[in-house]
């Protein structure tokens, strides 16, 4: 027991010494999901669209409420149908700058974590990417909106779509904040 209080405790310091830190002044973007202003829109609406959840009535935002912190100030966030999951949303806020995604580390990216949500059972609920994928296209301007964005023959896809949720995820910075001294 008193190891794991000394664990804790060093933790909790070791933590602290990096909230010291200012972040920087550039979000890491990767090479494959360069930023452009219409990526970034695209991806705003997306994050915004709850017609992205096979209920349709929940967004990426109705948990990382982007006016509310980034997240939903609950102790356990609440998906399609009223479903409650095991967490609380994480803020989105500064997400670009972790090294890891999801409050236990399993998406290594943006890119990975925005696709994740869709398919939860919990969260949006959608049955398969397929599905999503299907549904966005299904929507009136998203396939125009994509083609110019992305190009190709096919460029509603679900790694697309993750790369545009990223997109617009990589402006949520606080650069400055009291917070960040």
């Amino acid at each position: 027991m008193k190891k794991i209080v000394l664990g804790a405790i060093f933790f909790c310091l070791s933590q602290a010494v990096f909230a010291t830190e200012v972040l920087p002044t550039q979000v890491p973007v990767p090479k494959d999901n360069p930023l452009t202003e219409e990526k970034i829109e695209l991806g705003k609406q997306l994050y915004f669209d709850p017609r992205l959840s096979s209920s349709g009535t929940v967004s990426c935002n109705s948990c990382h409420n982007v006016m509310a912190g980034g997240e939903d100030n609950r102790n356990v966030s609440v998906g399609i149908e009223g479903k409650t999951g095991g967490r609380s949303a994480p803020t989105v806020w500064n997400s670009a700058f972790y090294s890891v995604q999801f409050w236990d580390g399993r998406a290594p990216t943006l890119e990975e974590q925005a696709k994740g949500p869709i398919t939860n059972p919990v969260e949006m609920g959608m049955p398969s990417h397929k599905v999503a994928v299907e549904r966005i296209k299904s929507l009136k301007g998203y396939e125009v909106q994509f083609k110019k964005v992305f190009g190709g023959s096919n460029p509603v896809n679900i790694d697309n779509i993750a790369k545009a949720i990223a997109s617009y995820e990589r402006t949520l910075v606080t650069p400055d904040a009291p917070f960040d001294l």
